[in-house]
């Protein structure tokens, strides 16, 4: 969950926002010395808003505290004077030679950090961003790659599925590092601190499957959403030697039982496009495909998984309402209103059309949207959720690929709240600059419904992109269809 806090620019501040920084890295799971350098960053980006954003005013900013298992970022944002730190480089040379240390600030800061990002908002400001990654030791540190498999005959194993706890975060590692090596696409899972962090921090729970011998074969889990009653089954893997035997459906059914219990609201899988294995087994469990999200990882290969592959990896967004859906008031773009009808109808909903009188004024929208950019810097994608709808989306999309440009993003993504007027006026100012359909996001934010455009920033290839569904390929055909048309140089056929 993320932590807010606003300030006012007086020096007061400074001393404060910085010590909260160090410890709350240290919480977040931080070394010691990179929580120091974390705060060391912050301590410099918000004395220099204190002192020059706002000259000559009272005015407040914001800080926002973000983690996940492997990240930690701090976010500030204020809406002072324009300025764009790349536009002021440091020169070393100019600085010793004449004392011009224009720059020098935030030159430290990108020694400070792993990662330092700009983002000009336009009418709602700036944005500067501080990442620091999480250190953890990696499994094949303490595990050979060759260690010894069990040899045993199909009918001599008796297989026994358990929840896991803290004392099987080790073999869950080691599990992985078996099958895939270094291959897998969620890294945080070559981590064991990680994997029993998450566990304790509830924001994952998972099944076992271990031989009568307490080999561990199998394990999946339920990853939980942050910002919503929904998860993520996914980080399924199955020795080699046992499956065919149903144990993913035995883990699949039992992890869904218990998702049921503890009140999620949906539960999804992101199933990769390399293969079809995944795809398969959440449709036999009753999952819905309701988007293809191009791009998603940047894993070029799985070992011995699929195809090999010379692009990221796409995934298919599959879905199930573990409470039923009833009738969903949806204003959709007309020219995607029949696709996400017919999904729809596929998740058990009636979509009923809006009244007259809750259509916008043609040219109505307010003038800024309100945009929260969530950067996956692991997976080098960004997702822009439109929190308010504004006539500027397209504008700060564009801008938010240009700042980012030296990260190297393959895809960003856009979601439009379904239940906002204002979504299908946003959607064509979004496709007039280059972005296409991904598809419907069942309660992905706050429980409600978003649909989901997207615009890739590199050359795919179709044939690459496998799926199983009829939903599925409803979905790759016309996301190929606009590719071919839209105003960005790139082809899907």
């Amino acid at each position: 969950m993320d932590i807010q806090l606003q300030l006012r620019n007086h020096p007061g501040v400074i001393g404060p926002a910085t010590d909260f920084a160090y410890k709350w890295g240290l919480n977040a799971g931080l070394a010691r010395q990179k929580a120091l350098h974390l705060a060391l960053a912050v301590d410099e980006l918000v004395t220099d808003v204190v002192q020059f954003a706002f000259p000559g005013q009272e005015a407040t900013f914001d800080l926002t505290f973000r983690f996940d298992l492997a990240t930690t970022e701090v976010i500030i944002r204020e809406r002072g004077e324009p300025f764009d730190p790349d536009r002021h480089p440091y020169d070393r040379s100019d600085a010793l030679a004449n004392g011009n240390f224009e720059g020098a600030g935030f030159e430290i800061i990108r020694h400070c950090v792993d990662d330092f990002a700009f983002l000009n908002k336009g009418w709602q400001g700036k944005e500067f961003r501080l990442v620091q990654h999480i250190e953890a030791e990696h499994i094949a540190d303490h595990y050979p790659a060759d260690a010894p498999d069990e040899v045993r005959g199909a009918d001599d194993i008796d297989y026994r599925l358990h929840f896991v706890g803290p004392d099987d975060v080790e073999d869950i590692a080691k599990l992985i590092y078996r099958v895939y090596g270094y291959s897998y696409v969620k890294e945080d899972l070559y981590y064991p601190d990680r994997i029993e962090r998450a566990l304790k921090g509830d924001d994952k729970f998972g099944v076992m499957v271990r031989t009568d011998r307490g080999r561990a074969v199998g394990y999946f889990a339920v990853l939980r959403s942050t910002d919503s009653e929904i998860g993520e089954v996914g980080e399924a893997v199955v020795e080699p030697d046992h499956r065919r035997r149903g144990l993913m459906k035995r883990m699949l059914e039992a992890l869904l039982d218990e998702s049921r219990s503890r009140g999620l609201k949906g539960a999804f899988g992101e199933a990769v496009t390399i293969h079809t294995i995944s795809q398969r087994v959440n449709q036999h469990f009753g999952m819905e495909s309701c988007a293809l999200l191009l791009a998603f990882h940047v894993q070029e290969r799985f070992q011995g998984v699929g195809k090999e592959t010379s692009q990221p990896v796409s995934v298919v967004i599959d879905f199930t309402p573990l409470e039923p859906y009833d009738t969903v008031t949806a204003y959709l773009p007309e020219c995607y209103a029949d696709l996400i009808r017919r999904v729809y109808h596929a998740l058990g909903a009636e979509v009923t059309r809006p009244s007259p009188e809750g259509e916008p004024i043609a040219g109505a929208l307010p003038r800024e949207a309100d945009i929260d950019a969530r950067i996956n810097y692991q997976f080098k994608n960004v997702e822009l959720v439109v929190e308010s709808a504004g006539d500027d989306v397209a504008e700060q999309a564009l801008q938010t690929i240009d700042d980012l440009d030296h990260e190297g993003i393959n895809v960003v993504y856009a979601d439009l709240p379904i239940d906002d007027p204002h979504t299908p006026a946003m959607t064509t100012r979004l496709r007039d600059a280059g972005f296409v359909l991904a598809g419907l996001m069942p309660r992905f934010h706050q429980e409600r419904d978003y649909l989901r455009l997207q615009r890739p920033l590199i050359d795919l290839d179709p044939d690459d992109i496998l799926v199983h569904s009829d939903l599925a390929h409803a979905l790759k055909s016309h996301i190929g269809d606009e590719l071919t048309w839209s105003t960005t140089e790139m082809k899907m056929s």
